[in-house]
Order: structure tokens, then sequence, then C-alpha cells
């Protein structure tokens, strides 16, 4: 089978190398005056005392490592000879203080092969990008190298040779721009000789991947046009618009929850979080098998009988008013966060592949996606849904064989590279509550697939277009059965980065600015002609059918709750329409808005900042919900009071500086226990007094 993978890998990538840097090294000579003496007479960071031994020149930096930690990097560039210790690594804290145990560093080789091992000879480590070093080096001829240290993988690749012949002291690199530097030698602090380098990718986009991707974007805006065209000659109704009809097959509205729920947080940010730490974010995924219970049973059918178009109706009927709008809003807010940041992911896998500029993207993306959504309503979002979703299966599926059969060794290199690295670990049954160990994911995976499928307005709105109860709990249960095809390749898929690039770490872009590029990184230099394109035609489709469903979502929220709910006279299907319309380009106005400003802020790892987020702003909506069914004891004054504590836990976690905290995915979890704790207890002082009939679940609903 390795055999056979291998061979397919080849023919696939025809006359194109396996292995060869994916950047390459432009020198020329800088004057005097384009040296900044500041720079150059800095000095490295003096190492701890508490190294495990005394470097004779030692040179050190700070740079992020896997674990998504900083750490303290120690190098010996002295060395009498190339055998002894290089370095060593220390973990540090959120303060810059060191935490961790040293750890020493592999020596300077490529393949591990004694002809090809270095000894570094700089004044300075230069950190590159998110993840790597450079240093200075000679090698066993004594030729001057420049080498990458890659801090995740742990490997050395060597990324040229090293201008300006013998030089008569150790050189010095120094920070030039985001993609430069400049290579001197230093007298003093003064400058003797200077030059310059610029790193340019050597690869570019294939043609053929253009040519998949427009093919792809065209056929979506055909689409969107035939749907356009249908509605207005059929006079489009809102309940249409809205619930489509409440006639559309189980199986569609099952891939389009897992569309709707799934992004390009989970097709780029999801597999970055498995290459840098391991599985242990997959425990969220096995958590999904503990609310289908709860779901099918429960929520499912008591939402299907009161038949609402927003599901924050039930909440003035339950409650009161403020409890409704409060929480309408709060999900709009949320869904419009969560758009823009579904817009900036794709929009910096583009950038890093075929140099399209993000902010340019960022439009596109959104205009094409707006357009989308108002076309044929929640009907046409389905449909989308459910072609784009077997588009992105399949091309997971390609992208795993492809990463696996680009490994050395194949089957057996990624499983053995892997295991080496502890990339496999998924239940760490430690009670360290500040890590992300088995028990914290397992229950913070639980809320947060509480809050996703039991208040969020993009799930609760598809369980109203099937024709029955019993379709809708199908759509589910398919929905979570597609959840654990994806959800292992997806983790698969972070893996296979890691195995891949310690097979070849040249292949790495050593300018690589945020580690959730590592993903568009392996797409731009490691895929075919065609499989590149299909790949980021997958990631267009899981911006396209997230950001849809969330501008449908809040603009039916926002219509029903905030526009409809204040009208004396009845409204005309056609206003209502205009209006979810209106919404949706509005909406789509603001996360554009937000997209750009999120493209241009320091967020390095969107997976943990997308469950921080969907804890802090969404368990408070779970609490009323839960409060509403099932604590018939529980008013309107006492729920309003469990919200606003919630909130106050939840923020007071997330930002104030506290000695101790539990990690990100149980803020969520702390914010809906106070939430569910602080309206009981309140109900004792103010007990419900609205009628409940209809309004609380019993096993009749």
């Amino acid at each position: 089978m390795s055999r056979a993978l291998r061979i397919c890998w080849i023919a696939l990538l025809g006359s194109v190398a396996l292995c060869h840097a994916s950047v390459q090294i432009e020198w020329r000579e800088a004057k005097p005056e384009d040296v900044p003496t500041a720079a150059l007479a800095a000095r490295p960071e003096a190492p701890p005392a508490s190294m495990p031994e005394t470097f004779r020149r030692p040179v050190s930096c700070r740079q992020n490592t896997d674990k998504i930690k900083r750490a303290l990097f120690v190098f010996e560039t002295d060395a009498a000879d190339a055998g002894g210790t290089v370095g060593y690594e220390a973990e540090l804290d959120a303060r810059g203080e060191l935490v961790g145990t040293w750890k020493p560093l592999p020596p300077p080789s490529v393949d591990g092969t004694p002809a090809q091992t270095y000894r570094l000879t700089g004044e300075t480590v230069l950190p590159m990008g998110h993840q790597h070093l450079l240093l200075p080096a000679r090698d066993a001829a004594g030729a001057p190298k420049l080498l990458a240290y890659h801090t995740v993988t742990t490997k050395w690749f060597e990324l040229g040779d090293v201008p300006g012949g013998a030089w008569s002291a150790p050189p010095v690199l120094l920070p030039d721009s985001d993609s430069s530097f400049l290579l001197c030698q230093r007298d003093g602090a003064t400058s003797g000789p200077c030059w310059r380098a610029r790193l340019v990718r050597t690869e570019r986009f294939s043609p053929i991947n253009y040519v998949v991707l427009a093919v792809y974007i065209a056929c979506l805006l055909i689409a969107a046009a035939v749907m356009m065209v249908r509605s207005r000659r059929q006079q489009q109704s809102a309940d249409s618009y809205f619930k489509g009809d409440g006639k559309l097959p189980w199986w569609a509205v099952g891939v389009s929850i897992y569309a709707a729920m799934f992004s390009a947080i989970s097709l780029i940010a999801g597999p970055a979080v498995s290459y840098l730490l391991n599985w242990s974010y997959f425990t969220v995924v096995l958590s999904k098998l503990l609310i289908v219970p709860i779901i099918a049973g429960y929520y499912l059918p008591f939402f299907r009988r009161l038949n609402l178009t927003s599901a924050y109706e039930y909440l003035e009927a339950r409650f009161n008013l403020a409890c409704r709008l409060f929480a309408s809003a709060a999900f709009s807010g949320f869904m419009l966060f969560r758009a823009a940041l579904v817009v900036f992911l794709p929009a910096l896998a583009v950038s890093e592949i075929a140099a399209i500029p993000l902010d340019t993207t960022i439009i596109g993306l959104t205009v094409i996606s707006v357009l989308y959504c108002i076309s044929g309503g929640i009907k046409g979002i389905v449909w989308g849904d459910f072609y784009q979703g077997i588009i992105l299966i399949a091309s997971i599926a390609v992208t795993v064989a492809i990463l696996i059969a680009g490994t050395d060794g194949g089957w057996s290199g990624f499983f053995s590279i892997a295991r080496e690295h502890n990339k496999f670990d998924v239940f760490n049954f430690s009670w360290d509550l500040t890590a992300p160990v088995f028990w914290v994911m397992l229950i913070g995976g639980f809320v947060s697939n509480l809050n996703s499928y039991t208040s969020d307005q993009c799930v609760l709105q598809r369980f109203m277009t099937t024709k029955d109860e019993r379709s809708a709990v199908r759509s589910i249960l398919f929905c979570i059965a597609i959840t654990f095809i994806s959800g292992p390749l997806l983790y698969t898929i972070g893996t296979g980065l890691f195995t891949y690039f310690s097979s070849h770490p040249e292949r790495l872009d050593v300018t690589i600015a945020k580690n959730d590029a590592i993903f568009p990184v392996f797409i731009a230099t490691g895929l075919p002609p065609g499989v590149g394109g299909l790949l980021l035609a997958s990631i267009f489709a899981a911006t396209l059918t997230t950001l849809a469903a969330n501008l449908n979502a809040t603009a039916t929220a926002l219509t029903t709750d905030f526009y409809l709910r204040f009208q004396r006279e009845k409204v005309s299907d056609a206003k209502l329409v205009a209006w979810g319309k209106g919404l949706t380009i509005i909406g789509g106005i603001i996360a554009l808005g937000l997209a750009l400003l999120f493209a241009h802020a320091d967020i390095q790892s969107m997976q943990e900042t997308f469950y921080k987020f969907l804890g802090i702003l969404t368990s408070g909506i779970t609490g009323l919900f839960l409060l509403g069914m099932f604590a018939p004891r529980v008013g309107g004054s006492a729920a309003v009071l469990g919200l606003i504590v919630n909130y106050v836990v939840c923020f007071t976690l997330a930002f104030c500086p506290l000695p101790w905290k539990p990690h990100l995915m149980l803020y969520g979890v702390a914010g809906l226990i106070a939430c569910l704790v602080t309206a009981l207890l309140a109900s004792l002082v103010w007990p419900n007094r609205k009628p409940t009939n209809g309004w609380v679940w019993t096993k009749r609903a």
C-alpha cells in the first residue's frame, strides 16, 4: 500500500521534484548608511545561570515552538568541533519567565549524515517568521552557509551560501523586514562588509489551479443567478425564504448542518492545532456523542412542535421580551464576529498560496457569499451546502493520502515520526485544568457543542426545514456521522503536515507569519497542479457555506425578533423577504469591516480563539434555553440575573489578569454553571409568575 501510494504521488507530481527549497535568498551588497547602528551595537540576551553547561560564545533569542508556546533558545557558536551540544531550549510563560526544563537541541545536520554536518559560527541568531531561527555556519568543507532551524519539527536545513568570501570575524544577522535581513561583519559598534538578503518564494500557484478555482467560482455565480431568477418568478414567500417550506430531505439537511458548523476555522485552523499539539482537541469531536441523546430526545422535538421562525421567540414567550432581544442581539453579534473570522482565514490562505492581496480576497469572498445567500434563501443554502460538503470531504481525503505518501517511508514513516513526537496523544487523564487534557476537552467540548446545537439559530433553523420530526432526527444523526468521518481526517492532516515537513523541512516558508498558514503553505508547495486548485476551492466552499449560513441566520433573527416583533400591522411576505435580504447585505458589510480589522491583528491560533469566544458569547444563551425548558420555577428576572452573572464570569476569566486561570475551553463551562446556579437561587426570591403551559418540556412536549 505504501509503495502504491508513493508511486501515485510521484505520478501526480510529474516532473516536479519532491524536495527543493520553498524559498531562495537573493543577496545584494548593502551600503554602510543602510545598516542600523543601534541594532549592530546590540548584544544578544545573556543566557541564564540555570543552563546545564557554559558555552564559550553563546547566542540566544526567543521564538515560538510547538504546544503553542514560546521558548528561549541558546546556541554555542564557538564549539571546538561539531560533535558537542549545539544548544538548549526552555519554555517561557506569558510574562516571558523561564518555566520549563532545559532540553538539548539536535546538532545542525541535514539528513543526519556526517558529510552534511555544520558548525555554527555567527555572533547572533535571528528569529524569522513564526517558527524559524537563522544562523550562520560552516559545512564539513569549511564553506560558509546560512542554516534555518524549524522550532516545531526540530529540523535543520540549508538556506544557501553566504556571500563575501572569507570573514575575518563571525558574521552578525540583523532584522530588516518580514522577508529580508542583513548579514554584517561587526567591528565594535561599526559595520564591516554587509549584505542585504531577500527571501523569495521559488514556487508559484500553477495556472491549472487558477482554472479549477475559476470554474468553481463561475459555477457558484451561475447557481446564484439561477436561484435568484427562480425566486423572482415564483414570488418566494417568507416561509420558503427562512424555512424552506419544511420540505427538504433529511440527508440534504444533515449535510447542510455539518457544512454550517464546518468552516475555514475547521479546515485551516483545526489541522494547524494538531500540527502544533496532538489529537487532544479531537476529544471535542468525541463529546458530540454526549449531546446526541439530548438533541434528539429533548431539543429537537420541543422546537419542532413550537414551529418558530426564530429560536429566540421562545425566550419571550417563556420569560420576557428583554431575554428575547438580548439573546437575539448576542447571537447576531457572535455570528458577525464568527463570519469575520471565517472570511479572514481563507483570505490568509489565498494570500499565502496565490499571492493575491489579503484585503482584495476578503472583499471578493464576502461579496460572493452575500450574493449566494440572498439569491435563494435557506433552501438555496441547504442545497449549496450539500454539494459543497461533498467537495470538502473528498478534498480532505485526497490531501491525507498525498501528505502520507510524501512523508519519508510512506505509511510506516508517518506512524513512526508521529509516535516519536507523541502526535497521536488523545487521552491525557491528568487533572491539570490549565492544559488541554482529556477531562478539560471533554467537558469544554460538551458545553461548546451544546451551545452550537441547542441555541444556535443556524442549526435550529435547519431543524424546521425537514418535513417532520423523524426526518429532523435523522438529519442530526447523519450530521454527527459525517463529523466522525471528517474529524479524524482533519486531525490526520495536521499530523501529516508535521510528518511531511519533518521529512522535507526545506519546503517550509521561513517567513510564515502565523501558524494558521501552515496548511496553505503545503497547498502552495506540496500539492500537484489541479489538486491544489481543488483544495483551494474546498476552502472557498467551507467559507461560503459557513458565511452564508451565518448571514442568513443573523438576518432571520433580526428580521423576526426586531423588525416583525414591533410591527402592529401584518407585514407582507414580500416585505419580510426584502428585509431579510437587506439585513443580509448589511451583515455582510459589517463582517467585511471586521475581517479587514482581523487581517491586520496578531491572531496566532484561530482554533483556540474561536472556542474561547464561542464559550464566552454563547454559554449564557444556552443557559437561558436550559432554564426555560427544564426549570419552570425560574422567571424572567431570575433568568436575566443569571445571564448577567454568566457574562461577568466569562469576561473576567478571559480578559482580567488572575493568578490562576483554567484552560480557555472551560471559560464557557464556568459561565454556564454560574448562569444556572444564579438563576435557580434567584428564583427562590423572584419565582416565576407566568404560565408555562406548552413552554416547558414534558414527555408530550
